[in-house]
């Protein structure tokens, strides 16, 4: 199941972090997700001049892809890479659809706000579900607590490279 997108910026600045699975699936830090996520594809990218577009950690895999100034990533638990890649082409292919005028090249910055509806416009063409849902905006939602920390998922990264 995919759990998690997160857009950002050529600059590495999110643009949007969304749950689609559990809530909160990975914390509620936004800047820690974007910051987590620009690090490994900036560190793929050293690796590889091709890149890595995907990274398996534990139950949890990344998948990347950058598409013109914009790194995209989906996390999921599941095992159908193909699906889950050609679904990450489709999301990358509609937003920049849908915001490509709002994400110019440029240096920039850009205001997420812009982009908060978009979780929203996936479920709703069916590309994504929605997350649990089963409380008004996640405060009281348990998954919170139980969220698969990026400090665990920064360890595990360090052991297998090291």
């Amino acid at each position: 199941m995919i759990r998690n997108l997160v857009i950002l910026d050529k600059n590495g600045h999110s643009l949007l972090s969304a749950n689609f699975g559990d809530c909160h699936s990975l914390g509620d830090d936004d800047v820690m997700i974007s910051g987590f996520v620009g690090a490994i594809f900036t560190f793929s990218k050293m690796l590889s001049p091709d890149s890595v577009n995907e990274i398996g950690l534990g139950a949890l895999s990344f998948m990347l892809l950058s598409q013109g100034d914009l790194i995209f990533a989906l996390s999921s638990d599941d095992k159908t890479d193909q699906t889950n890649r050609a679904t990450l082409r489709q999301i990358a292919d509609l937003f920049v659809d849908r915001y490509g005028s709002v994400v110019p090249d440029r240096n920039e910055e850009i205001n997420p706000m812009a982009f908060r509806s978009f979780p929203q416009y996936l479920v709703k063409m069916g590309v994504l579900k929605p997350n649990c849902g089963k409380y008004d905006e996640c405060v009281n939602c348990e998954n919170r607590r139980k969220s698969l920390p990026l400090e665990e998922l920064t360890k595990q990264i360090e052991k297998t490279v090291l």
